[in-house]
């Protein structure tokens, strides 16, 4: 057996049998590990406190046949706060569903494992409104998987449409969209295109500088969720979930 260390945040796990639980790491060093961490639901047992829900912490993993085993953990961040308010939890359960569906083994991805790192830390310790926060991690997260929407041209025809009065916005064709283009979109207004644009110009360290009104927080919210559903399927677990914020 090899083992190896890795620092990794927890993005699901699962109870198996009478005291184990499986494990899927979000690792900086090999991207996605599944790995079982045994005897982990005693109460007194070492490994508890490092198999939980978004845990933060360098790994101690040994491999034998691609199956990992958690042999110990430093646990250097745990967003217990995460626990404690429902609706930041549910983020953080999204975001990090978002990831999983995202990532693969031995496929490191440091730049979204740091968006996720920050937005997790922004939704247990910050005061920002946690859909503000939301919002910044999904234009980031379609941005880093492919999906970064059309927000200055015309996704159809390529028109610069930044002056443009009346403008669209279609997640199927990939954004913003003029009106001498067919569309199949919902209206848009400039200010939510701006909004979403400033969003990814932004660090990730500074997502919490986002702030919105109330009005233009739902909107900027619905497209992105249209977004994410059209670039993930709209079944998938993560939009689902998130939906219940559009209500």
């Amino acid at each position: 057996m090899a083992a190896e260390t890795l620092n990794g945040i927890v993005i699901g796990c699962t109870d198996y049998r009478d005291n184990d639980r499986m494990l899927t790491l979000f690792t900086v060093e090999r991207g996605r590990v599944d790995c079982k961490a045994r005897n982990c639901r005693k109460p007194t047992a070492p490994l508890l406190a490092c198999a939980q829900p978004f845990v933060y912490g360098e790994y101690t993993v040994f491999f034998a046949k691609d199956r990992g085993t958690v042999d110990s953990c430093d646990v250097r961040e745990s967003f217990y706060a995460l626990r404690e308010d429902p609706d930041r939890f549910l983020i953080a359960s999204a975001a990090a569903r978002f990831c999983l569906s995202a990532i693969e083994p031995d496929t490191p991805n440091e730049r979204l494992f740091m968006l996720l790192y920050h937005t997790l830390s922004f939704l247990a310790y910050s005061e920002q409104n946690p859909l503000d926060l939301l919002c910044g991690f999904l234009i980031h997260f379609l941005d880093r998987i492919g999906y970064r929407p059309v927000l200055t041209h015309c996704a159809v025809c390529r028109r610069d449409v930044r002056s443009d009065a009346v403008l669209f916005y279609s997640a199927e064709a990939g954004g913003t969209v003029c009106v001498a283009c067919p569309h199949g979109g919902r209206p848009v207004s400039r200010t939510a295109l701006e909004a979403m644009r400033r969003m990814l110009l932004l660090e990730d360290r500074d997502l919490n500088r986002i702030r919105m009104s109330e009005s233009l927080r739902k909107d900027v919210l619905a497209l992105l969720i249209e977004t994410a559903s059209q670039a993930l399927g709209a079944q998938d677990r993560a939009v689902k979930m998130l939906e219940q914020f559009l209500l």
